[in-house]
């Protein structure tokens, strides 16, 4: 577990729990399912740790034997904080439908929602946002700006507000 300044489940976990302790999680909150009656690509925008549902979206999609294109931006300050890249790297070469763009702040000088405006177009994806909070705002303001409607974005729960603007 690696804890997070925003993250009070990390924080939590690292700082005040100690082994022997039992540790009760409730249900997932927010909207990271896939939508397995359409065929629609998965985009896929993961901050820092926010990798870990994003990579649970690419097994799921893996496991149905769906053969609809995913495509992971990975964003990350540094190399260092590209938590678990390399199980991602080799989910892609597993998978051709996988695409995974690592994008360093530090290297390629630009935010992570900002970069995904260079790819695409997006507007027939269904868009899936886990990570820092600031950024899941950010790329929600993002991906309405290049045409993916609200109710095709899907992210980590931040207070449900993010799409009720």
């Amino acid at each position: 577990v690696k804890a997070v300044p925003a993250g009070w489940v990390s924080n939590a976990l690292v700082h005040r729990a100690h082994p022997g302790d039992i540790i009760r999680l409730g249900p997932p909150t927010g909207s990271m399912t896939v939508d397995h009656t359409t065929d629609s690509g998965l985009l896929c925008l993961g901050g820092g740790t926010g990798i870990a549902p994003i990579r649970a979206l690419v097994e799921d999609v893996a496991e149905r034997g769906a053969r609809r294109s995913v495509e992971v931006f990975y964003g990350a300050r540094t190399d260092i904080d590209l938590y678990d890249i390399d199980t991602m790297l080799r989910l892609q070469q597993s998978h051709p439908w996988l695409s995974v763009r690592a994008i360093v702040d530090q290297q390629a000088h630009v935010q992570l929602p900002d970069a995904v405006r260079e790819y695409g177009p997006w507007h027939e994806y269904d868009a899936y946002l886990s990570g820092p909070p600031g950024m899941i705002r950010s790329g929600v303001d993002t991906l309405r700006s290049i045409g993916i409607p609200s109710e095709r974005i899907r992210h980590d729960s931040v207070e449900e507000i993010v799409l009720a603007q």
